[in-house]
């Protein structure tokens, strides 16, 4: 027997509670000594990835709490009191959300109200009263689809059809739940859509036997003419010819990816959407299909589009902790959109700075080493040119100059450079790029003298000053949902560089790396109330010199290196590898594996190889989010120190080390803060810290 039509279920699928239970109105002011909420718990319900937490069914009520610590964060914010009439309606907000869920049993059987605080006067604290809520849920079983068809859609072809029912979020044998109905509808509909058939309909049918708590659901889809584009309109918003840009209308009509008589597609008509965007001279694009008559088969299309400001002017700041440095920095950055009106791209971005790295002194008289501090003004200009569409649409010209005046473990130093670079974008998720690169780099200040950088074990070759040039080969693949916070999809940049004496520098040598990195989305462990993500990553890279001795080396900037707060954290920024003792007595003494160090007196010199990796759950309620993650990683002076057979039977020494942290989600970052913590006894780094502090306003990776 159907029960479709009782009064539940017309609720239910009516979606007729979205505003009782999605929009909360705001209370009456309490009165003077209310009783203050302090914390709102539940027996009963699901716990952890099951969807129906604490969190979840705390965002059904409108009786709220007071955030942790709200006189000391936010000491101006009314306290939240409790309110009992609305309390015993939440009861019913609360069922109504089980209901949603498929939890047609579900009741809530009471509230306990606790006191914990009396809100005694102290000096000048005078807290009110304060109480704890514990509400009594008995879920009762969930209601399962025990049927799911989809019925008028074999015109989609049966494989469409298989992968529909495969990806919908509504799945037999699951439990049934309204979001999940709407999910499946927009989704069958989006698929009939594409496939040209614009005036596409889905009705629903479900029958739902509370006793047995199993659901029937049947999607049947009219799908209506098959449809083709009719005339495209360009509409400037405004109305007026000024607002349109200043730029050929053939320009425009190249990023069209629809034309009048091409098949109806809903991804063709987004494709445009972003390519438009992609122009960069518009604010507002609206790609919108005019859906008059179910008759017609003919659908023309409005797009509409709003002139930005060719012109942007940015200025902000940003600070960097971590173990060993600390930066804060000033940015002031300038565009241009549309130079000289032909879509050429200007961007000057300058960041001026302060950097201090904690650094190991001298050992002192009681043979402990002291703590001293080398830092010193940053200065990062770049200016540059980007030239698009040429020769094709697909390509990219690019020059770059660039002027930087930075600080690193052991030395100052100040480079120039220029470089011109052609970038492909082969398809929508694989770019190339290839590029030239000249630098002029000369160290100011340096902790050890040029001659203690000759005759060690590390074989290092050492200029005060140099030109290196470099061709560069790179491909990138990115399909990730997003720039900021990525949950799924894929990240990889695999990169070649040669440099040669022919190009006009003074080194020969061939640079190898890849970084690859995974988004796995964990939306269907955690349930509806929490969102997370697996990511991974794992790197490598190898340098190899080649040609004549007098050239065959490495600049010690363009070494490999690795820790700190994007790769290996737990350690200090590069500090992780091979190093030379700074202390003069000891400074022709360099790293080896297995030897114990000495002291943490060291100046980092990095190594020819390197190998990384990463996995770090990440999750999130709302903007707030932790994460642990198992990071490793070891930088080796020579390909030979890689294989080690004798050094506690095992072949290769990869340095791990744990850790966690807090996450917090803006609109165009990610605050992040990292503890970390090295698990490794290699006695090579016996005396480096064990525990690193990181904090960023981007993921790790």
């Amino acid at each position: 027997m159907s029960l479709l039509r009782n009064n539940v279920l017309c609720v239910l699928l009516g979606c007729g509670l979205a505003g009782v239970v999605g929009c909360k109105k705001k209370p009456p002011p309490p009165p003077a000594r209310g009783e203050a909420v302090r914390k709102i718990k539940f027996d009963g319900n699901g716990r952890f990835g099951s969807g129906r937490t604490d969190f979840a069914l705390r965002a059904a009520m409108e009786q709220d709490k007071n955030p942790p610590f709200t006189g000391l964060i936010k000491p101006r914010r009314r306290r939240v009191f409790l309110d009992r009439d609305v309390l015993e309606l939440d009861a019913w907000r609360i069922e109504t959300w089980y209901a949603h869920q498929g939890f047609y049993d579900a009741a809530v059987q009471g509230w306990d109200v606790q006191h914990v605080s009396k809100g005694r006067k102290f000096l000048f604290w005078d807290p009110p009263p304060a109480v704890k809520i514990r509400g009594m849920v008995r879920e009762g079983k969930p209601t399962v689809v025990t049927k799911l068809d989809y019925e008028g859609m074999d015109i989609i072809g049966r494989p469409l059809l298989m992968a529909l029912a495969a990806e919908a979020p509504l799945q037999k044998g699951a439990p049934l739940s309204v979001d999940s109905i709407h999910a499946t509808v927009d989704l069958a509909l989006n698929k009939l859509q594409e496939r040209s058939f614009a005036y596409a309909k889905i009705d629903k049918q479900v029958d739902v036997y509370p006793g047995r708590h199993e659901a029937e659901v049947v999607l049947q889809g009219t799908p209506g003419p098959s449809c083709k584009f009719g005339e495209i309109e360009i509409v400037y918003l405004g109305g007026g010819a000024k607002d349109a840009p200043v730029i050929d209308p053939k320009r425009i009509e190249q990023e069209l990816l629809i034309a009048e008589g091409d098949r109806y597609s809903l991804s063709a008509m987004s494709k445009t959407r972003q390519r438009l965007f992609g122009l960069g001279v518009f604010s507002v694009v609206n790609v919108l299909p005019q859906l008059k008559t179910p008759d017609s088969d003919i659908v023309p299309v409005r797009v509409e589009l709003a002139r930005a400001n060719d012109r942007q002017l940015r200025v902000g700041a940003g600070m960097l902790i971590e173990t060993g440095k600390q930066d804060v920095h000033v940015s002031g950055d300038f565009e241009h959109v549309n130079l000289f009106n032909k879509l050429v791209r200007l961007d000057w971005e300058n960041r001026v700075g302060y950097t201090t790295l904690a650094m190991p002194g001298q050992i002192a008289e009681d043979g402990l080493d002291a703590v001293t501090e080398f830092s010193g003004p940053t200065v990062d200009s770049t200016i540059t040119v980007t030239i698009p569409r040429f020769p094709s649409r697909r390509w990219t010209v690019s020059t770059a100059l660039d002027f930087e005046m930075g600080v690193e473990q052991g030395y100052k130093y100040t480079s120039q450079g220029v470089g011109p670079a052609i970038r492909g974008q082969l398809t929508e998720k694989l770019a190339m790029e290839l590029g030239y690169n000249l630098e002029f780099f000369q160290f100011n200040e340096l902790t050890l003298a040029p001659s203690e950088f000759s005759n060690t074990a590390l074989g290092l070759d050492f200029a005060e000053r140099y030109v290196l040039t470099y061709l560069r080969q790179a491909f990138t693949w990115d399909d990730r949902n997003d720039l900021f916070a990525p949950t799924r999809g894929q990240y990889a940049l695999y990169e070649v560089a040669e440099a040669s004496r022919y190009l006009g520098g003074d080194f020969n040598y061939i640079r190898a790396k890849g970084d690859h990195r995974f988004y796995f989305n964990l939306r269907r462990l955690l349930g509806d109330s929490l969102s997370g993500t697996l990511a991974t990553r794992i790197g490598a890279g190898i340098i190899q010199t080649y040609g004549d001795e007098n050239y065959a080396s490495v600049p010690t900037a363009e070494r490999l290196y690795l820790g700190g707060s994007t790769d290996v954290r737990g350690w200090g920024r590069r500090r992780l590898g091979p190093y030379l003792y700074s202390n003069a007595n000891l400074s022709r003494a360099a790293s080896a594996l297995g030897v114990a160090q000495i002291t943490n007196d060291t100046l980092p010199v990095g190594g020819t190889v390197m190998a990384h990796g990463t996995i770090e759950p990440r999750i999130y309620q709302g903007s707030m989010g932790f994460a642990a993650f198992l990071d490793a990683g070891m930088v080796w002076s020579e390909l030979d120190d890689v294989y080690q057979p004798d050094r506690d039977g095992l072949p290769v020494t990869i340095v791990p080390s744990v850790g966690g942290g807090f996450r917090y989600l803006l609109d165009f970052a990610v605050v992040r803060l990292d503890v970390a913590r090295r698990l490794d006894d290699e006695p090579m780094f016996a005396q480096e810290s064990r525990w690193g502090f990181h904090f960023s306003l981007a993921e790790a990776f």
